[in-house]
């Protein structure tokens, strides 16, 4: 045996021993490797960039909040108060949790201050803030345009994007009523 290769022992094999390269295996030429398109690349980053679902987030804190009122019931139920007392004090707590939703549904931390999440969506929030984070500490604009560090008219683009994501809200003109609009049409027709 040389090198781990090989029969240990050559007897009762019919053969010497001796470790040689098989001559007569036809090798497989490397394949051609197929490189990355600009879909594909978008594709990826997309599903880096997933945008957590509002209303799951939202659905999500609202169960936990009548999870807490339906402890707090059963805990009065057992301490003996009547239904409409029951109703009452949850209904009251329902309220106070309502109104401070965001202090009570904190996610827990870690050792290290990170956030401890499960759920996509909360792994899509948490990754957010994280990565709002970051652009403020190194002083990135929200509008930066990947690839245009090295770019001159990378200001350019910068306000291109920002122009872009601007959201415009509708103006709405007060309408003319229903008798208003048949006087318009009607003095529109005697001008023709």
């Amino acid at each position: 045996m040389y090198n781990g290769i090989g029969l240990t022992t050559a007897r009762g094999s019919g053969t010497n021993g001796y470790v040689q390269r098989n001559w007569s295996l036809v090798r497989k030429t490397k394949e051609k490797t197929n490189l990355k398109t600009e879909k594909d690349l978008e594709r990826m980053d997309a599903m880096n960039n997933k945008q957590p679902n509002r209303e799951i987030l939202d659905h999500e804190k609202k169960r936990k909040i009548e999870l807490q009122c339906l402890e707090l019931q059963e805990l009065l139920e057992e301490q003996g108060f009547n239904e409409i007392e029951v109703d009452a004090k949850v209904m009251a707590y329902r309220l106070h949790l309502n109104k401070n939703v965001e202090k009570i549904n904190e996610p827990p931390l870690d050792e290290l201050g990170r956030v401890i999440v499960k759920e996509t969506h909360q792994i899509a929030e948490a990754q957010l803030e994280k990565n709002a984070r970051l652009r403020d500490a190194f002083g990135i604009s929200e509008y930066f345009v990947e690839g245009s560090s090295l770019d001159p008219t990378r200001r350019e683009k910068e306000a291109l994007a920002q122009a872009a994501a601007k959201k415009y809200a509708l103006v709405r003109t007060p309408s003319p009523e229903l008798g208003d609009r048949s006087k318009t049409k009607k003095r529109k027709r005697k001008d023709r």
